[in-house]
């Protein structure tokens, strides 16, 4: 009997273990959708979440600067961005309220305005002609995610429908098909 058993813990063991790589070595991952963007283990979100937790926001807060009269023109719809630093980015560019078109970085978007840099959310613009100087580059940001729709439950709670009075127990009902009437309490039946 005890040789039986050692036998059947050992075929069980290599079937197991056929089964596990089996199924490492034939699986296929699921492929991902077109939006999923690939981000490195450094990268981290640079987001202020205190309005998240709870802080308002505080009316002393630096003034922001206004932006470039030319950068008005363009608005950023999407990036692509390159997960290593060797690989180009693309960049969704709409210029003076047209259908936004793709560039790729060093592709020229309008006149002498090159597309130099894109990152996570944001998309780098300079001119040709003064390309080492920082003065004549601007930023296009992607528009901020828009807050999740929110609701609550009516004030009233939930309305629970009327229902009909049960019947009288022991008492059958009247059936109008047939023109029975049950008797009524206290009147002699013939």
């Amino acid at each position: 009997m005890l040789s039986r058993s050692v036998a059947f813990l050992v075929w069980a063991l290599v079937a197991a273990t056929c089964v596990f790589w089996a199924t490492r070595l034939l699986a296929r991952p699921a492929g991902s959708s077109a939006v999923v963007v690939a981000l490195g283990h450094d990268t981290t979100a640079n987001a202020d979440v205190s309005r998240l937790l709870g802080v308002a926001p505080q009316a002393d807060s630096e003034p922001v600067e206004a932006a470039p009269e030319i950068s008005s023109r363009f608005r950023l719809t999407g990036v692509v961005a390159p997960k290593h630093d060797s690989e180009q980015g693309l960049a969704l560019i709409s210029v003076d309220g047209n259908p936004p078109r793709v560039y790729r970085v060093g592709a020229a978007i309008d006149g002498d305005l090159l597309l130099r840099e894109v990152s996570l959310r944001t998309a780098t613009v300079a001119s040709s002609r003064n390309s080492n100087q920082g003065g004549s580059s601007f930023v296009l940001e992607l528009p901020p995610l828009t807050s999740a729709a929110t609701g609550g439950l009516p004030q009233g709670g939930f309305i629970i429908p009327q229902l009909a009075p049960p019947a009288t127990p022991g008492m059958p009902d009247r059936d109008p098909a047939s023109g029975f009437e049950p008797p009524a309490a206290g009147r002699p039946q013939r």
